[in-house]
């Protein structure tokens, strides 16, 4: 598993797709939802190019999240009533890259927690935390708001 650090200013962004609450962390129904989703990729009005973002957001302070499997749009005011929106501003990130298969994901996020961040003596920023699916299955992005 290669994490290697980059530290950007990422560009707002506006995705759209399916939301769904669940405790923090890898669980039951998460497979489910990108399922569902995936019926919608490539058809939502605005969508833009061919990444998928896996999102977890609204983090309660409790032990629970919203995670949402989404797409870049262009104008969120176009998407169907049905799907979720979420505007994510500019800000500082760090984005770590998974190397290895999807299963092995909990272990990365794991790492960048319990090491790296801490590590690069990064704090993790209020906001959206995400993984990035591109054409290359074994490549992941993950981007983490810091401070």
């Amino acid at each position: 598993m290669n994490h290697p650090l980059t530290l950007l200013t990422t560009p707002a962004l506006t995705l759209a797709g399916r939301n769904k609450s669940f405790p923090v962390g890898p669980g039951p129904g998460i497979k489910e939802l990108w399922q569902i989703f995936m019926q919608d990729f490539g058809k939502i009005s605005g969508q833009v190019g061919l990444r998928a973002y896996g999102v977890c957001h609204n983090f309660d302070g409790r032990g629970n999240m919203d995670y949402m499997c989404a797409v870049e749009v262009e104008d969120a005011g176009q998407v169907p009533g049905y799907l979720h929106t979420l505007q994510i501003p500019s800000r500082k990130t760090a984005v770590f890259t998974h190397q290895g298969p999807v299963e092995k994901l909990p272990e990365s996020w794991a790492a960048i927690f319990n090491t790296h961040l801490p590590a690069a003596k990064l704090e993790v920023a209020h906001g959206p935390q995400f993984e990035v699916y591109g054409e290359d299955e074994a490549k992941i992005d993950i981007h983490i708001p810091v401070k």
